[in-house]
């Protein structure tokens, strides 16, 4: 049989499939060891990764016979791609998978801090009734939606965020007419997009171009009062630039679901705290029970597809 090793968490009916053709060493908490990951990979025909394995030269380096790699997942960031190519090592993401799950997430974003009011729990459980603190939270209808990226999940959000009545505009170098299906949204250039959004909402993947994309300057364009969600890579955005913004109330609010440094560690994390109108979450804007179920079965299929072929 060929062998598989699966590094991160996986839908436990797709590992079980995937056992019944493989070999299959099952660890989910194996992205942590990358000497053990070592040990392991020049047996290993088949490897699964999430976002927090990092395939990089030396494991790589490593593969003896290394022919496939499932990513649960769609971005590419943490493998080395190019090596992969010299090597003939073919990668397949889960592309669309969990585009549900984002965006839903980015929705969610939107109303929590449009209304302000996901802070208001212990004011009211203590008894302080805070009406006139709370009371000044803004509906979805009418803002405008600035979506930077407009591939499958940009488009996803886009969907939903019509049905609230929304103004959508969107910047992407790769679309230059947008199709009749999303004709609802405008296309606008990317300085456009920081000046006239109420909100705005990353779905753009990390490279050149894009890292630092939102720095101090860019987010001195955008409105006052203004929200930033970012679910796409954490590089893209000057972290700094979005607390000391928050803190200064020249943007009204922001969803970190990515970070420059993953996982945070408690001192890496100390310069979130309490900063207001921030919500920060460890990366799981893509992770729900379906969508985990969606990526999982699509990576298993189309690696037991691959060998099958």
């Amino acid at each position: 049989m060929k062998k598989l090793l699966i590094t991160e968490i996986m839908d436990e009916q797709e590992v079980q499939k995937l056992q019944s053709m493989f070999t299959t060493i099952y660890d989910p908490n194996l992205f942590n060891n990358e000497k053990k990951i070592i040990e392991l990979i020049p047996e290993m025909d088949a490897l699964i990764v999430r976002n927090n394995t990092l395939v990089n030269e030396t494991i790589l380096a490593a593969s003896k016979q290394l022919k496939v790699i499932g990513r649960l997942g769609v971005g590419l960031n943490n493998i080395n791609v190019e090596l992969c190519k010299k090597k003939n090592i073919t990668i397949i993401p889960a592309t669309g998978a969990n585009t549900v799950s984002v965006a839903e997430y980015v929705i969610s974003c939107m109303l929590i801090l449009s209304r302000k009011v996901f802070n208001a729990t212990e004011s009211v459980i203590a008894g302080d009734w805070p009406r006139n603190k709370f009371m000044h939270g803004l509906e979805l209808y009418n803002q405008t939606l600035g979506i930077i990226g407009l591939g499958s999940i940009g488009r996803a959000v886009a969907t939903r965020a019509k049905s609230f009545d929304m103004n959508i505009i969107s910047y992407d170098p790769l679309i230059k007419e947008n199709s009749s299906e999303f004709s609802y949204i405008q296309m606008k250039s990317l300085e456009e997009i920081f000046t006239q959004s109420d909100i705005i909402t990353l779905h753009i993947p990390l490279n050149a171009d894009t890292k630092n994309l939102i720095n101090k300057d860019k987010i001195q364009l955008m409105k006052k009062g203004s929200i930033l969600i970012n679910t796409s890579r954490g590089e893209v955005v000057d972290e700094n630039a979005v607390i000391e913004n928050l803190k200064s109330h020249h943007l009204g609010g922001a969803a970190l679901d990515v970070f420059n440094q993953e996982p945070l560690t408690k001192e890496n994390a100390n310069k979130f705290k309490d900063i207001p109108n921030l919500i920060c979450t460890p990366h799981i804007s893509g992770l729900s029970e379906q969508a985990n179920k969606r990526v999982s079965s699509m990576i298993a299929n189309s690696v037991m597809k691959f060998f099958s072929l």
